[in-house]
Parts: structure tokens; C-alpha cells; sequence
């Protein structure tokens, strides 16, 4: 038997590098999976599996941002597997500026998807847990949650606050049964990043950069964020809730 086996997983951000690699192994563990993204229809690993799997993996697509989205979501993870046991807020925008610079419009819609969507899915997933006696919500933060960067005013605001949300969430959901913990990773070798440089002149070197940012000098790999993910979403991680854990190959440390 896997670590989670037979747990219902909501998993966002589904659809990304990061979200494919966690539907695979979440599955792996035994968990049945509602996986959702912005597209209309899977793709990748998500739409394989659910192809091959259709009473394991599910899917779900739409925009966070709109409440019928979240309120679809949850409805469709209860009617299509009866219970929610874990949420894990794995989906995120990112928008690299100066502070000066940053529009009221970007703030708005960093702050919509990267905290406000994960505070009404984790309230809408947590009545349902509550009802059961219990389960394990993960937020996708960041480092820059956690650390000032230049050009990470908005999005370091976004994600500091899903960090502190984290912390928030434990006190009042514990009575319930309910754990709720957030993982910081440092750059992870995924489709964002790429996106973040692909204006500049030198890619090579600015990828280099950021690996020379952390103590492990390169970036993380998704498994080694999602391997922290499984481990929170299961029995295993019983004694932890409230806990930012960065996820960072050491950038913290330095």
C-alpha cells in the first residue's frame, strides 16, 4: 500500500511542470486525485493518467479567480470520490518588476491568484474536511515569501502572505482535525523561471545566477518539492502543522 492510500487530493496548478510530476506521484502513493488547471481539458501526464485511470484521476479546469471555479472543484472531488482529504494549492503566477514600476493592476490580479484563490479553495476544502474529522492542506509559497528580492516586491508580498495564511489557518482549523502547512522551494527548474528570462539577452547567465543564488548552487528539480508535498499530505507528517519549511538547497542559509 502506498502513503496515501485510498486519500482523496485536490491538486492545482495540475497542469504545470511541477503539478504533472505531482499528480504521477501522488498516484504512485495510492491518493485518488481531482487535478485542476486554467485549460478547459488536461494535457501531458495528467491527461494520460486520466485516460488510463478515470476512476483515480479527474479533472477539472478553470480560472481560481472566479468562486464558481472553486465551488466546481470541491463539488466535483466529493461527487466523484465522496470525501476531500488533502488540498494542495501547488498553482501560482509570478511577475518579476521593479517596485517602482509594478502596476495596481499587476498587484491585483498576483494577489487574486496567488492568495486569494488558495484562501477561498483551502475555506471551501476545509468545510468538507471538517466534516469528516480531518485532513492536510499544503500551500505553495516561496522563498520569496520569505527573502527581499529585487524585482519581487508584489509577488514576494503574494506569497508572504500565503506563508502567513499558512500559519493563520493551523490555529483556527487544528480543533478540527485539520493540518495546514506551506513549502517555500527556491527556483525550481520549471516552465516559470524560463518565462521570467526569456527577454533577456543572456538566458545562459541569468540561469546561472540563480542557481549561484542557493547554497547547492543550481536549481531544484520538481520531484524534490513535490517528494516534501507527499510527506505533508500523509499520516507521516502527523505532529506537523503551522510550519513554513523552505525547500531552497540552502539560499536561506547564506
Amino acid at each position: 500500500m502506498g502513503r496515501l492510500q485510498d486519500k482523496v487530493v485536490i491538486i492545482t496548478g495540475a497542469l504545470g511542470g511541477q503539478g504533472q510530476v505531482a499528480v504521477r506521484r501522488f498516484v504512485e502513493e495510492g491518493a485518488r486525485i481531482l487535478a485542476s488547471d486554467l485549460a478547459p481539458r488536461a494535457n501531458g501526464e495528467v491527461a494520460a493518467l486520466a485516460k488510463a485511470q478515470p476512476t483515480v484521476v479527474a479533472y477539472a479546469g478553470g480560472d481560481l479567480r472566479d468562486a464558481t471555479v472553486i465551488e466546481k472543484i470541491v463539488r466535483t472531488a466529493v461527487k466523484r470520490f465522496g470525501r476531500i482529504d488533502v488540498l494542495y494549492n501547488n498553482h501560482g503566477i509570478m511577475v518579476g518588476k521593479p517596485f517602482l514600476d509594478t502596476t495596481a493592476e499587476e498587484l491585483d490580479e498576483l494577489l487574486a491568484v496567488n492568495l486569494r484563490a488558495p484562501f477561498l479553495l483551502s475555506q471551501a476544502a476545509a468545510r468538507v474536511m471538517a466534516k469528516q474529522g480531518g485532513g492536510s492542506i499544503i500551500h505553495n509559497s516561496s522563498v520569496g515569501g520569505i527573502v527581499g528580492f529585487p524585482t519581487m516586491a508584489a509577488y514576494g508580498a503574494s506569497k508572504g502572505g500565503l506563508a502567513q495564511l499558512a500559519r493563520s489557518m493551523a490555529t483556527d482549523l487544528v480543533g478540527y482535525g485539520i493540518r495546514v502547512n506551506a513549502i517555500c522551494p527556491g527556483v525550481v527548474d520549471t516552465a516559470m523561471p524560463r518565462r521570467y528570462v526569456k527577454d533577456l539577452e543572456d538566458k545562459e547567465g541569468a540561469f546561472k545566477q540563480m542557481a549561484a543564488m542557493h547554497l547547492m548552487n543550481r536549481l531544484a528539480e520538481p520531484i524534490e518539492i513535490v517528494n516534501v508535498a507527499l510527506f505533508l499530505a500523509s499520516d507521516e507528517a502527523s505532529y506537523m502543522t503551522g510550519a513554513v519549511i523552505p525547500v531552497d538547497g540552502g539560499l536561506t542559509a547564506i
